[in-house]
């Protein structure tokens, strides 16, 4: 394969502006709400046996009941979201557990939803369907990928983060490793 060709990297898109792309732009919807194989992108789907940052040896079925159940509230976290589908935790979050510390949200995304979701990607995600997203890059096609959010910025602490942003960044090391011969 030569090195340093030329790809098109993988792009978010923010759920709002989903609608105004060329009609012929690839577009990737992996919220949980899509189709499959690409429902199973969320951080919702049960996947199981993901393990719990700063918890050795504790596992998850899905990446957002690893969010979800080391939030903080009230002092406390949930590990039972760690078992089956889960929603959305009420109260307002002091932060997140990470072993024995207290995160606030910017470094909890870093530590614990970036590196839950990325070992998902690696270890429970079909991998022809990464190929064939890195392939298209690689093939030079430009690609959309939203979930439900609008935030792909990982410093906004203001409106969750969208786990698009995480598989975008993902993806694009992986092209930029294969364009390198890496």
């Amino acid at each position: 394969m030569p090195k340093n060709r030329r790809y098109s990297p993988c792009l978010f898109l923010p759920y709002s502006q989903r609608g105004m792309l060329a009609k012929k732009a690839i577009v990737h919807d992996v919220s949980s709400y899509a189709d499959l194989p690409y429902c199973t992108l969320s951080p919702m789907w049960v996947h199981g046996g993901i393990p719990v940052p700063g918890m050795p040896g504790v596992t998850s079925d899905t990446v957002e009941g690893i969010w979800q159940g080391l939030k903080v509230i009230r002092g406390e976290v949930a590990t039972r979201y760690f078992r089956g589908s889960c929603g959305k935790r009420g109260g307002k979050p002091a932060g997140h557990r990470y072993a024995d510390q207290l995160l606030k949200i910017v470094e909890a995304r870093e530590k614990i939803y970036r590196v839950a979701y990325e070992w998902t990607l690696i270890h429970r995600v079909d991998a022809q369907l990464l190929e064939g997203f890195v392939e298209q890059a690689l093939a030079g096609h430009s690609q959309y990928f939203h979930d439900v959010s609008d935030n792909g910025n990982i410093g906004n602490p203001d409106e969750g983060w969208a786990h698009a942003a995480v598989l975008v960044q993902f993806l694009n090391r992986l092209c930029s490793r294969r364009n390198n011969g890496g």
